[in-house]
């Protein structure tokens, strides 16, 4: 089939096949630059703050290597970023993997609700992935800039009443979270089906001063990550939530010293 080019985001990184970026699923991962947040324990610090100085990734390459690995029982592909969402060419790049018999994951931080419902509603979405910071209360803190959070709000309800496999994802950040606030977020989203919690990676962070943070050891994970499904879990059976035992993360002054 000839292939000519809708208008379309620049794609900045293409992996061809992954077994994590899709759970239970094989498929490929386009990442698109830019984002509206800040969040300083980002890992995709140049995607973020320096998308242009990224080479792109030829769209007829995309398409050439998803018709190759069709043949192989690849048919998903996960659209990442950065945000995705701030392009409002978006949908003809979405499109253009529908028509080639995709299944698409879109990975979102919900700050662009009609994006995700516009894409909803013209059926070129199969899954939702969205990470959710912290507690909405306090959204912009988690995000390094001023964040509508009734937009947040509004995407996680639309998220959660849509109709197709979603999760919400939030990364634990020592020092930047207290312990609570990840509870705060399992509380909050009673009822939905999935949140997964992620640890902190100090590799590469969009604030460099993270890189010096000491992620949680897999023993705390493992019992936050049991807490936070006992939440969940009262949620949907319509018990009443009882706050956990906490351990200590830190102080709100060495939270405030990472800034500096």
């Amino acid at each position: 089939m000839p292939f000519t080019a809708p208008d379309c985001p620049a794609v900045k990184g293409f992996i061809e096949t992954s077994f994590v970026d899709w759970k239970g699923h094989l498929a490929s991962v386009l990442f698109l630059g830019g984002c509206n947040f800040r969040c300083p324990f980002c890992h995709n610090r140049d995607l973020v703050l320096n998308p242009g100085g990224l080479e792109d990734v030829p769209i007829e390459y995309v398409v050439a290597t998803i018709r190759k690995y069709r043949a192989q029982w690849i048919d998903n592909i996960v659209v990442t970023g950065g945000e995705p969402t701030i392009h409002m060419n978006l949908f003809g790049l979405i499109g253009l993997l529908k028509s080639e018999g995709m299944s698409i994951k879109l990975d979102t931080n919900g700050s662009n609700p009609s994006v995700v419902k516009g894409l909803f509603n013209d059926g070129l979405i199969d899954c939702i992935a969205m990470d959710v910071k912290g507690p909405l209360d306090r959204y912009s803190r988690w995000c390094g800039l001023n964040v509508n959070e009734r937009k947040v709000r509004e995407s996680i309800e639309f998220i959660m009443e849509c109709g197709i496999d979603y999760h919400f994802r939030m990364t634990v950040v020592p020092f930047l979270h207290r312990e609570e606030d990840v509870y705060t977020v399992a509380a909050e989203l009673q009822g939905a089906k999935d949140l997964i919690i992620q640890t902190f990676r100090p590799d590469v962070t969009l604030n460099p001063a993270f890189s010096r943070i000491k992620p949680f050891s897999a023993d705390k994970m493992t019992e936050i990550r049991a807490n936070v499904s006992d939440i969940m879990s009262k949620g949907k059976t319509g018990e009443q939530e009882r706050s956990p035992r906490l351990g200590t993360v830190g102080s709100e002054h060495d939270q405030e010293n990472l800034y500096q």
